[in-house]
């Protein structure tokens, strides 16, 4: 990487840490050109306004997400299955870029996003549309408009996300993503999913079917 892109890189890297910690207006592109170490006329170089400089973070970041989200779904069998690999890849991508899904969830419907922007970013998920069509032609997704499924679906992944990182271990990490995926799919699906948790019949004193044993007994 040259010096050029070197100067780019981090001024980008600097303004997603201080926009994600301080918002839009707590970030002066002053504080952005001295925390990267470059001069102000070099940041105005590159990024005229500040607003350019969100709309490069939004569309780059978008574009990363998207790719990562997207990797392997096409390989699944069923409507479901694909669906699960969209969130379960959705929040590995969440926890191992926590900033750049902070700057999502900031900055999502934010009026510093242009219009053509937003609309690039929205272009990367035009393969969850599909998907979401495809279940509902296919039968196994609830009859309902295309779009708010699709936000459905994507509010509902950033809230488990969120959930997810606020967990204290890795073994609450899973427990957390087994039961909020089951809820998610239950939630759209023509037909939610029976319960695969394997039942115990056994007593709270370990005893199996002493009960029934008894009631039979008294007859």
């Amino acid at each position: 990487m040259d010096a050029t892109a070197d100067k780019r890189e981090a001024i980008l890297k600097t303004a997603l840490a201080l926009f994600t910690e301080r918002g839009f207006y707590g970030t002066p592109t002053a504080m952005i050109s001295k925390e990267a170490g470059v001069a102000t006329g070099t940041l105005f170089f590159y990024f005229p306004t500040k607003e350019e400089l969100i709309d490069t973070l939004y569309r780059q970041i978008k574009a990363a997400a998207a790719a990562a989200i997207r990797e392997g779904v096409g390989g699944e069998p069923t409507v479901e299955a694909k669906i699960r690999r969209v969130g379960e890849n959705t929040l590995s991508w969440a926890i191992a870029h926590p900033d750049e899904f902070r700057f999502m969830e900031q900055f999502a419907h934010s009026p510093f996003v242009s219009t053509t922007a937003h609309e690039e970013g929205m272009s990367h998920f035009f393969f969850l549309e599909e998907l979401v069509q495809e279940g509902i032609r296919t039968g196994a997704l609830r009859e309902c408009d295309t779009w708010l499924l699709c936000s459905v679906l994507a509010s509902s992944f950033s809230g488990l996300a969120a959930r997810i990182m606020a967990a204290p271990d890795k073994k609450e990490r899973v427990k957390l993503t087994r039961q909020g995926l089951a809820i998610i799919w239950n939630g759209i699906a023509m037909k939610p999913a029976a319960d695969r948790t394997p039942k115990n019949t056994e007593q709270t004193d370990g005893t199996k079917g002493h009960v029934k044993r008894s009631q039979r007994s008294r007859k």
